[in-house]
């Protein structure tokens, strides 16, 4: 099946650069050209699959072509920004965090050039999927104002966009990172009066924090809900000692949770909490706290 397929050559994909990251720390160029040829060979194993194995509707051609792909090919997109940063002043903090603010508000510019797809695109609105995620349908130039020399067997009007998009947000990712570190002192470790330094390291599911890092982000917990997400799971990861930093394509495994809630760690939370005030004050107030939930009465 194509999403099974997809998966395992998505995180096959990731794992291989993350690879290349570490082996090439430093080297810009031979880090972006090793990248771009392993996105490259990936995309090429899902075309070829596709044309073995045919969409079986149109339907499965509109997912692919506005989730799946853009997963792989953002990736390719956000390594030639990455390049592109590799001029920063890094030798004074004012000059690169200036550099990085800029930068942001290129970002900002540049989406609302495309404002009307990229709302589109973070409302994960329906309506004309079937004008920008189907193969062979034109679209006006002025409502795709941005579009390369297409392979109409494996493009759409609008999969590149919003790849695009999935790759500005990645970007955004890795400069607020870097800014958040820039001229910082080393993470002081939090110690517990009389005992010895003990971290706290995250042992859970990497998908847990991440869960975690959103329900904080969302409910707007910290710096009076003016963090960005980038910098609470920047927060998270450093606090914890746990790389959340694929937190945006993790994101999706959440979405996509059909059987079980979607809020699966966040609800067990809960229930872990209310069983421990259970404990706490014995089974009658439980009683006591289904009863009212019920209507019914208990006994005194």
């Amino acid at each position: 099946m194509l999403p099974v397929f997809a998966k395992q050559e998505y995180l096959r994909m990731e794992d291989e650069l993350e690879q290349i990251a570490k082996d090439h720390r430093g080297e810009h160029r031979k880090r972006m050209t090793t990248a771009l040829r392993c996105t490259r060979q990936a995309l090429d194993r899902l075309f070829a699959y596709i044309l073995k194995n045919p969409f079986k509707d149109k339907k499965e051609e509109i997912y692919f072509f506005k989730a799946t792909k853009p997963q792989f090919y953002a990736h390719y997109i956000f390594e030639v920004m990455l390049y592109n940063l590799s001029d920063a002043p890094v030798s004074d903090h004012e000059l690169l965090r200036a550099y990085y603010l800029d930068e942001l508000r290129f970002i900002q510019r540049d989406l609302k050039q495309h404002n009307f797809l990229y709302q589109y695109f973070r409302l994960g609105a329906d309506e004309l999927d079937e004008l920008y995620f189907v193969r062979g349908v034109e679209v006006q130039s002025v409502l795709i104002p941005e579009v390369p020399e297409l392979d109409k067997a494996f493009s759409t009007s609008g999969d590149y966009l919003f790849s695009k998009f999935r790759a500005y947000e990645m970007l955004q990712e890795h400069i607020a990172h870097t800014l958040a570190g820039i001229g910082q002192p080393e993470r002081a470790v939090y110690i517990r009066p009389g005992k010895n330094r003990q971290p706290l390291k995250w042992t859970g599911e990497q998908i847990n924090g991440i869960e975690l890092g959103y329900g904080l982000w969302l409910s707007g917990q910290l710096n009076g809900g003016e963090a960005s997400l980038a910098d609470v799971m920047y927060w998270l990861s450093e606090s914890l000692d746990v790389d959340l930093s694929k937190h945006t394509s993790r994101f999706e495994e959440i979405k996509e949770r059909k059987i079980i809630s979607p809020t699966r760690f966040i609800d067990s939370m809960r229930d872990s909490v209310r069983g421990h005030i259970d404990d706490l004050y014995g089974l009658p107030a439980l009683q006591k706290r289904k009863a009212k939930r019920t209507g019914s009465k208990t006994g005194r």
